[in-house]
């Protein structure tokens, strides 16, 4: 028997249903904010039990095909403004102003990113860049930020490349602590 197993990730509660084919199990879990991880695993271990009438994660794993995953918590962020205060590092002032074309845009901006903005020029030689990035990034700490996004270059990625290779070597993960960096050219080529 292969199952599907639907996991839906909301704000307070993590939905999970199992189907077999024929029948549909459903149970809830409180989410875990702090670890995504461990509310997907009760949840599962929790519909395993009621699966199985014993709970048993490994045998409802190894007997499901599918796992669907989706949550709300993105979209609760954006709509309560609740988000992580985010950074932007970009080359060009045309993609602050793009990302507050419209009102609602604008305010959605201020709320996220407000005045965390930092420009770089990626083209710049190998110090100038070292020592302009540094300085970029803490910045947008000290300032609050608790994400960081790098939009510059082109599609492609290769600018952005280079700023990861410069921004890992000058900020290794003991030393950013708990600040993701995340790159536009990993999320899409539309830029």
């Amino acid at each position: 028997m292969e199952r599907l197993i639907n996991i839906d990730n909301g704000g307070t509660l993590t939905d999970i249903c199992v189907w077999d084919g024929q029948d549909f199990t459903f149970t809830k879990t409180l989410t875990t904010p702090f670890d995504l991880s461990k509310c997907l695993f009760d949840g599962i271990t929790k519909a395993s039990e009621k699966v199985f009438g014993t709970a048993d994660l490994e045998a409802l794993l190894h007997s499901t095909r599918h796992i669907r995953y989706s949550t709300t918590q993105g979209t609760n962020a954006l709509v309560e403004r609740k988000g992580p205060r985010i950074g932007l590092i970009t080359d060009s002032d045309t993609v602050v102003a793009e990302l507050r074309s419209t009102t609602s845009e604008a305010r959605l901006f201020d709320d996220l990113i407000g005045h965390r903005v930092a420009l770089i020029d990626p083209r710049a030689d190998e110090e100038t860049l070292n020592f302009d990035l540094v300085q970029r990034v803490n910045k947008l700490t000290t300032d609050g930020a608790s994400r960081i996004v790098v939009a510059v270059g082109d599609a492609t990625g290769q600018d952005e490349r280079r700023l990861r290779s410069i921004l890992l070597r000058r900020f290794p993960r003991h030393l950013l602590g708990s600040v993701p960096i995340l790159y536009s050219w990993e999320f899409t080529s539309d830029r």
